[in-house]
């Protein structure tokens, strides 16, 4: 190495170095920002508990759900694969550092966390009668793994999103759908969205959507049907009736404990 390499080499070190800084956070923990970007040109910051645990305190999987790509990263079949190159390991809504056995890993893991976001396509939202059925998934994903006291202490993320996703049933040469996946198989939740709709389209969204149970209900007199809807009063009156009518439940989310209400029927058998 000559002098004007050492040179060089030094400066790129004193930069590096230089970069690092650490400071106080919640619980006794310490945040140390490092001079890596992640994928939207911010510095990687990582956190070390007061146990010495080494952590991204869950904003990788935060900057996933504002993606959009819960479902996607949950399923991705490189999952295991990455984790282990990259020395991850999933803690419930964290990404922690798997082993601390070299400098090397740790290196690993902030390439590991930094890039992860960008294996997935975001999904933008789409029509306004689109977004209130994702809006709703989404809610009550949030409350299953958040503040469900019954949920799972293993993969409450992954348990969360088979309860929440639209599940399709085959009967008699016709296909049964049901907006989310409740553990109670003879439970259909249905979203009622288009309520900026014409009166007309909210009729014949509603009448729509009540047709599968109705039609499952000739075979199997035990299926349940919940529905959930922003506000009842938005829909004529002819579909308000039919609704209370035929809903065995009807879960306004409007109402502040509505998004618990809906998780309690999803998970509950």
């Amino acid at each position: 190495m000559n002098k004007d390499q050492e040179a060089l080499f030094a400066k790129i070190k004193e930069a590096i170095c230089s970069s690092i800084e650490c400071s106080s956070v919640r619980k006794k923990a310490i945040k140390v920002t490092t001079p890596y970007l992640d994928w939207m040109g911010a510095q990687v910051s990582l956190y070390v508990t007061e146990e010495g645990r080494i952590t991204d305190g869950g904003q990788t999987l935060n900057q996933i759900s504002s993606l959009r790509v819960v479902e996607d990263f949950e399923y991705w079949p490189y999952k295991l694969d990455y984790f282990e190159r990259y020395n991850i390991q999933q803690i419930r809504g964290s990404l922690d550092l798997c082993y601390l056995d070299s400098p090397d890993g740790i290196l690993k893991y902030i390439q590991g966390i930094s890039r992860l976001p960008t294996f997935f396509e975001a999904k933008p939202i789409s029509a306004i009668e689109d977004k209130f059925p994702q809006t709703v998934r989404r809610a009550i994903l949030d409350t299953l793994i958040t503040d469900y006291p019954e949920r799972p202490r293993d993969d409450p993320i992954g348990w969360a999103l088979k309860l929440t996703k639209p599940r399709s049933i085959k009967l008699d040469g016709i296909t049964i759908h049901s907006d989310m996946s409740p553990s109670n198989e003879n439970r259909l939740i249905q979203i009622i969205s288009h309520a900026n709709s014409s009166a007309s389209d909210k009729r014949q969204h509603v009448a729509s959507k009540l047709l599968d149970p109705l039609l499952w209900r000739r075979v199997n007199p035990q299926v349940e049907l919940f529905a959930v809807v922003y506000d009842l009063s938005k829909y004529p009156n002819e579909s308000q009736n039919l609704l209370e009518q035929e809903a065995d439940r009807i879960f306004e989310m409007k109402n502040e404990m509505a998004r618990l209400r809906v998780a309690e029927a999803v998970a509950e058998l």
